[in-house]
């Protein structure tokens, strides 16, 4: 690997962005690559009712608390991961701007799933769904409440797929996560009476049975060619009569991370995958990787070999 792509995470000083910084420090410490911590105080437009001084003032002000609740995060991190390399900076510019900027240099975003910024007044998750539609790497959108530390065994890790050329991606880093973690992959397909019409038109649905070994062997076609790149991790399959969103759901209550792809067709249907991970991100009980087609892959597989193991959960900060 040439270059190692830091991990950068948004911070507002919330408990969501709090849950964020841990796991992404965590997931950098585990990768072997640097953690850069983003603070952004800048909100869209100008705010009405304020002269230019006045808004100088507020700026200003806003810099100064982003300055705290920046240090406060370095001083957080380095207390529970000093041999980890990560500092930080405060942009100017609002959150989402600012960590779609981040992306382009950055091997993975990380944000809470909510946030709020008490001088800038800026909604922390509303940057969620720019970011997964429109960031330059992949994103994991992490719950305020989220498991802490490793488990033993490790907790699965589950990826949804659709049939789409965007599963090439999604099953990439979901395998890749896999194998870090040294925990088993569950691969979830659901499809639908409704998915059925959009693939085979209304005269020609077949019975539940010739649609299910349909999907079953489209599944296991995604899988023909990562299964001998990655030949210790352990593959289960769910395929199931089912709406995708709620079927992930289900599964990522025992998973340590649920792995999607920020569009695609949804089962069989022309649904887009993106309302699946958009109720992913806001109701998984896992963290959510979103990895948009297109997109560069997280840099961090070849570092993984060199990764030092993850932080006990009794070392975790907070």
């Amino acid at each position: 690997m040439s270059e190692t792509h830091a991990v950068t995470v948004g911070v507002d000083g919330s408990a969501p962005a709090i849950a964020a910084l841990d796991w992404a420090a965590q997931y950098a410490q585990a990768h072997y690559v640097p953690l850069q911590v983003l603070t952004a105080v800048g909100w869209p437009g100008e705010r009405p009712g304020y002269g230019g001084s006045q808004l100088a003032e507020l700026k200003e002000a806003a810099r100064i608390d982003g300055r705290r609740t920046l240090d406060r995060a370095l001083k957080r991190v380095r207390a529970v991961l000093p041999q980890l390399a990560v500092s930080g900076y405060v942009s100017d510019e609002p959150p989402a701007r600012a960590l779609l900027s981040a992306s382009e240099s950055s091997g993975l975003i990380v944000v809470g799933c909510r946030g709020l910024n008490p001088t800038a007044s800026v909604i922390l998750g509303s940057v969620s769904a720019a970011l997964t539609g429109h960031a330059k790497c992949p994103v994991v959108v992490v719950r305020s409440d989220p498991r802490i530390g490793p488990t033993v065994p490790p907790a699965p890790v589950v990826v949804g797929i659709d049939g789409s050329e965007a599963d090439e991606a999604t099953l990439g880093a979901a395998f890749a996560e896999a194998d870090r973690r040294g925990a088993p992959l569950i691969v979830a397909h659901a499809w639908s009476d409704a998915s059925l019409v959009g693939v085979f038109g209304a005269g020609a649905v077949p019975s539940w049975i010739e649609a299910r070994q349909h999907a079953e062997a489209l599944l296991q076609r995604q899988l023909a060619a990562w299964r001998p790149k990655y030949p210790d991790v352990r593959v289960g399959t769910v395929v199931e009569r089912e709406q995708p969103a709620r079927m992930l759901l289900e599964l990522g209550r025992a998973a340590g991370l649920v792995v999607v792809g920020s569009h695609g067709r949804g089962g069989f249907a022309g649904m887009r995958l993106g309302s699946v991970a958009r109720r992913l991100l806001h109701h998984a009980d896992a963290p959510v990787l979103v990895v948009r087609r297109g997109a560069r892959a997280t840099a961090h597989s070849d570092a993984s070999q060199h990764a030092v193991p993850s932080v006990p959960a009794q070392r975790r900060g907070g």
